[in-house]
């Protein structure tokens, strides 16, 4: 029987705070108006996302379709098929938040307590996605233990995908 080992998120929270709320965006035609947005010169720098990480960061939902659709087309049960994909779905949010707790932990701007709580807000979250991750696995297991052994072994390559 293959089971599927759920990935540790090594993070501990002592603080959960939520984010503040961004305000309402400006109705106005003008983006100078709406919040973050500076007006001034046109910058020459052009930012370029490779297709893969612009997939892994979300902003490709066809990406994401693709990436499934060896899922779809496996055969397995539903319940291991929504598993599995729930399992990819939370290992690229790991992945994404991890990033963004590397990222707090070098900036260079705002407070030492601002930089504190931002981090300890980005362990929580790693804490619960890895809590949704032993979950997930779970469930994938227990959906693995119905199946035949050669569908075992595809749910379980699929899983690590």
């Amino acid at each position: 029987m293959t089971m599927i080992e759920p990935i540790a998120a090594n993070a501990a929270a002592a603080v959960s705070m939520d984010t503040p709320a961004a305000p309402p965006a400006s109705t106005s035609a003008s983006a100078s108006d709406a919040p973050g947005i500076r007006s001034g010169p046109a910058a020459s720098t052009e930012i370029h996302i490779s297709a893969p990480g612009h997939a892994l960061a979300g902003g490709n939902q066809a990406a994401s379709v693709r990436d499934h659709s060896d899922v779809d087309d496996s055969g397995l049960p539903d319940q291991a098929k929504d598993a599995i994909k729930r399992l990819r779905e939370l290992r690229a949010q790991l992945a994404r938040k991890l990033q963004e707790l590397e990222a707090a932990k070098n900036a260079t701007t705002g407070t030492p307590d601002q930089k504190r709580i931002r981090i300890a807000v980005l362990q929580q979250e790693i804490a619960s996605l890895g809590a949704a991750i032993t979950t997930t696995t779970a469930t994938l297991n227990q959906a693995i233990r119905e199946l035949s052994a050669e569908q075992q072994m595809l749910a379980g390559s699929l899983a690590m995908r």
